[in-house]
C-alpha cells in the first residue's frame, strides 16, 4: 500500500511492519510540494539550491540532495526543515544514528516541526522500540492534527504491537478521514472494517 503526504520538505520513508493481513507501509514514496509546511523556514522554495534539492531527491540523487541540504543549513542558520531532509536521506540509507542526529538538531531550532518527531518516530520503530516509536508518534499529533502518516504509524503500533484495537480503529479512521480527498485506501479500509467486527458484541443487538 503506498502512503502519500503533504510536505514538500518530506520524503515518506515508510517502514515495512505490522502482520500478514494487515497494511503496510511501502518505502521510498515520493516527495511532493506544498506551500503550507515551509511556513517559517525563512527559505524561498524558488532558491535556485531548494529547486535542485527537490529534483535530486525526486531522481533518487540522495548524496546530492544532501550537499545541497546542508549548504542550506549554512545560509539559513536557524531553519530546522532541512535538517529534517538531512535526516532522512540518512534514515533510507539505513545510518540510523546521524538520522536521530539530524532531527534532533531541526527539533533544537524549530521546536515545532511535526515532520522532526515523525521522523524520530520511524527510527525507533525501524529500532523495533515501540514505547519510543509511540511518545514521537503523539509529539507529531500534538503538533499538527492533521498529520495523516502519523496516524497510520501509531494505528500500526496500537494494532500490532499493543493490541489495543480502540486506539488502532481510531487512528485509522483519522488517517482515512485525512486522506479522504485522495484515491481511497481501500486495504486500510477494509482492514479497520475487519477490526471493527472483531470489536463488535456476538450476536449485535439481539444479543441479551
Amino acid at each position: 500500500m503506498r502512503m502519500r503526504t503533504n510536505y514538500s520538505w518530506l520524503i515518506a520513508m515508510l517502514l515495512l511492519v505490522g502482520c500478514a493481513g494487515t497494511p503496510n507501509y511501502v518505502d521510498n514514496e515520493a516527495l511532493l510540494k506544498s506551500e503550507r509546511d515551509i511556513q517559517q523556514t525563512g527559505i524561498d522554495m524558488h532558491n535556485p539550491d531548494m529547486s535542485a534539492a527537490i529534483s535530486a531527491l525526486n531522481d533518487g540523487k540522495l548524496m546530492v540532495a544532501k550537499t545541497l541540504l546542508l549548504g542550506l543549513t549554512q545560509r539559513y542558520p536557524l531553519a530546522g526543515k532541512p535538517w529534517v531532509n538531512v535526516g532522512l536521506i540518512s534514515f533510507r540509507r539505513g545510518d540510523l544514528d546521524h538520522a536521530q542526529q539530524a532531527a534532533e538538531r531541526a527539533l533544537e531550532l524549530q521546536p515545532e516541526i511535526a515532520v522532526a518527531d515523525y521522523l524520530l518516530g520511524l527510527i525507533a520503530h525501524k529500532r523495533n522500540d515501540a514505547p519510543k516509536a509511540l511518545e514521537h508518534y503523539l509529539a507529531a499529533l500534538e503538533k499538527d492534527q492533521q498529520h495523516a502518516n502519523s496516524h497510520y504509524n501509531l494505528a500500526l503500533l496500537y494494532d500490532t504491537y499493543y493490541q489495543d484495537l480502540e486506539n488502532a480503529i481510531f487512528h485509522y479512521r483519522r488517517y482515512l478521514e485525512l486522506n479522504a480527498n485522495e484515491d481511497e485506501d481501500e486495504v486500510t479500509l477494509s482492514w479497520v472494517k475487519e477490526l471493527e467486527s472483531q470489536l463488535a458484541p456476538e450476536g449485535g443487538d439481539d444479543a441479551n
